[in-house]
């Protein structure tokens, strides 16, 4: 080839890729050479097929496999981002365990001795009627100087009257008590007489019952008038209407009558309510935990909206205390409280059972005892027989979409871990979101509830509502109010953002009961009561005028680990990365053939056609850059002529191979 024609030819050259004509270097032409030796079946048939209606069937065939494998693909792909987990239930031994945090509280929150440091309107709703004794028909002496003595019954019902004592509006409502038959007075169930008369209620000031600690406590006044109108039509409503009725959509008489004295409960100030509830000093009688001696001490006291004041052992919730542990099973190696439940103060309407509330939960944890506990009653030993079982969930993204927060974190969404400084619990958070939203749609505070703005968990709301006149619903307005606030917590309407804890521990167990104290066990029962405090023996010596029977006083709860096994639950990814691949794989390969391999042949094919198309490009912009003026249009020569070019005269750059004929011409 001529030099002339090398350099004509010389762009040309530069697109060609690997040594392939030039008429190859066209995208049907590679499609056209990977088809025929393509890996995918299909296609290769499309190519080869000798008519029409073959390549059509083999088309059609190919598109329905992908179709089905795109289907199939994007099912797989969709079960990946669904973030499935599994389930792994795991038992391993402890030589050491935890034991749990034990909640008690006595299912009567307040003392009938106590009432007139309650304040006006919960004696107006829980204190009897002036007239209720000699109605009752129980006669109180007094002694020179006024001091009330022994209370005196009255004649038998053969020479009584037989009218029926009818209470004042003030008074409770109870059962009514037939002719001929023996029951307790109104609000006081039958046991030891307490230390002042039924009936009569000590004043303001006055000294606790013998064998209780003395408390400098101020008297609360009443709350507001439309309380206390309220809980006077709400006593006369349980008083007249039956307790029994049955017209539906009807609150009944004794859940408005819980209804109403809970509210007047809650909006007690904190320090009265712990002053007129159970003390436990006085309740228990003897405590041990892994044979060794225990005491009030050892228990970090709280007041419950519910039951009044609540006692927690091992709560954790001091850190100077060290958390106590279990090292073997057994109920001699956990922890045994021996209870007086002071029935003789309970009330009657207020406190339909006897015995005490109890919740198992782990430290560092708000107790809700009305809405977790359970009840064990007197003249029993309960013992409690646990397992402990630990939790682990999977974060954000996968379904629990669990948080571990850290104590700050925590009062951001409880107000509980603000006041007790406790840890993050779905139900405090979902308590405290309810009281959110009463705080900022009534503009007061359930008083049920800390509601005060100071805490981290309503701070936001220190713009929409004045702190300084944030006080407990109280009036007609705020109760609907607050009604509605619940109605629509229930129905889940309330935008509540509580999450679950990425670890929880609970305890699993039995109960058992036996009867306690044995026959034989009793009397050394008895003595040890009499050496353990004044209140004690009265009561059972008949210091009060009658001796109390264990089965309406005493107690005993154990509770123990049955064994030291742990129980895990652990939530894991059950559909990783590797998964998804060998799905994928498994899925292309059934339906069209391919492999890994193959993908890298496809991948190979685009690199060719990308790879084309850059060099096109590249010419084109090429092309566009020449200088006009520098284009020369040349002629070829016929192969017949026989002129003779003298290339002497041209210029250098006009200068060209030999082969070409004299005529030139330039723009």
């Amino acid at each position: 080839m001529s030099s002339l024609e090398a350099r004509g030819l010389e762009d040309q050259d530069f697109f060609k890729m690997d040594g392939k004509d030039d008429r190859q270097d066209t995208v049907e032409s590679m499609a056209l050479a990977w088809a025929s030796n393509s890996p995918v079946n299909g296609v290769q048939n499309i190519i080869r097929s000798s008519s029409r209606i073959r390549a059509i069937f083999w088309t059609l065939l190919l598109f329905g496999c992908l179709g089905i494998m795109i289907e199939q693909c994007a099912e797989v792909i969709g079960k990946y981002y669904s973030y499935p987990v599994d389930t792994k239930l795991s038992f391993t031994h402890e030589k050491k365990v935890k034991f749990p945090a034990v909640t008690i509280c006595n299912v009567n929150p307040i003392k009938k001795s106590m009432l007139a440091r309650a304040g006006t309107d919960i004696k107006a709703l829980l204190g009897p009627a002036p007239s209720e004794n000699e109605d009752a028909g129980i006669v109180g002496t007094s002694a020179p100087g006024g001091s009330a003595t022994a209370q005196v019954p009255a004649p038998s019902a053969g020479t009584a009257s037989s009218a029926t004592p009818t209470p004042s509006a003030g008074a409770p409502s109870g059962p009514s008590v037939a002719s001929g038959t023996t029951a307790p007075s109104t609000g006081a169930p039958a046991g030891p007489a307490p230390s002042a008369a039924p009936g009569t209620t000590a004043p303001p000031g006055s000294p606790p019952p013998m064998g209780r600690k003395k408390r400098a406590v101020t008297d609360t006044t009443s709350t507001t008038a439309a309380s206390a109108t309220a809980a006077s039509n709400t006593t006369n409503s349980t008083s007249s209407g039956s307790p029994r009725s049955k017209v539906p959509g009807q609150k009944n008489a004794r859940f408005q009558f819980r209804e109403q004295f809970g509210h007047l409960w809650a909006n007690l100030d904190p320090e009265t309510r712990i002053d007129v509830g159970h003390d436990l000093d006085t309740m228990i009688i003897s405590c041990t935990y892994n044979g060794q001696v225990c005491s009030a001490d050892n228990f970090t006291s709280f007041n419950n909206h519910v039951f009044g004041n609540c006692f927690t052992f091992n709560s954790g919730w001091d850190s100077t205390q060290t958390i106590a542990t279990s090292s073997q099973p057994g109920p001699l190696y956990g922890l045994s409280i021996e209870m007086y439940i002071e029935q003789d103060e309970y009330i009657g309407d207020l406190t339909e059972s006897a015995g005490v509330r109890v919740q198992i939960h782990p430290q560092n944890i708000m107790s809700f005892p009305e809405d977790q506990g359970f009840n064990i009653p007197p003249a029993f030993l309960t013992s409690i027989a646990l397992k402990r079982l630990e939790i682990t969930r999977q974060p954000h993204p996968y379904p629990s979409k669990c948080v571990n927060f850290t104590r700050e974190q925590a009062k951001e969404r409880s107000v509980f871990s603000s006041v007790y400084n406790v840890d993050y619990s779905v139900t405090s958070c979902l308590k405290s979101c309810y009281q959110y939203y009463v705080i900022k749609d009534c503009k007061c505070g359930d008083p049920s509830y800390p509601f005060e703005l100071k805490y981290e968990a309503f701070q936001n709301l220190s713009g929409s509502v004045n702190a300084t006149n944030l006080k407990p619903c109280s009036n007609e307005t705020q109760e609907e109010c607050v009604e509605d606030i619940k109605l629509q917590f229930s129905r889940d309407e309330l935008s509540c953002d509580c999450p679950l804890s990425c670890t929880d521990i609970e305890y699993k167990g039995g109960s058992s009961f036996a009867n306690w104290p044995s026959q034989q066990y009793e009397q050394s029962l008895y003595q040890t009561l009499g050496a353990e405090g004044t209140h004690l023996n009265n009561i059972i010596f008949g210091g009060g005028g009658k001796a109390a029977a264990p089965s309406e006083n005493l107690l005993k709860l154990e509770v123990y680990f049955d064994e030291l096994n742990l129980q895990k639950v652990s939530e894991f990814e059950s559909y990783d990365v590797f998964s998804l691949l060998a799905d994928l794989g498994g899925q292309v390969g059934l339906w069209v053939g391919l492999s890994v391999i193959a993908l890298f042949e496809v991948v190979e094919l685009l690199m060719d056609v990308l790879k084309l198309a850059f060099y096109k490009c590249v010419a084109i912009s090429k092309s566009k850059k020449r200088p006009h003026s520098r284009q020369i249009k040349v002629n070829p020569v016929r192969r017949a002529s026989k002129h003779i070019i003298n290339t002497s005269t041209l210029s250098d750059d006009l200068k060209k191979p030999l082969g070409y004929d004299n005529t030139y011409s330039t723009n």
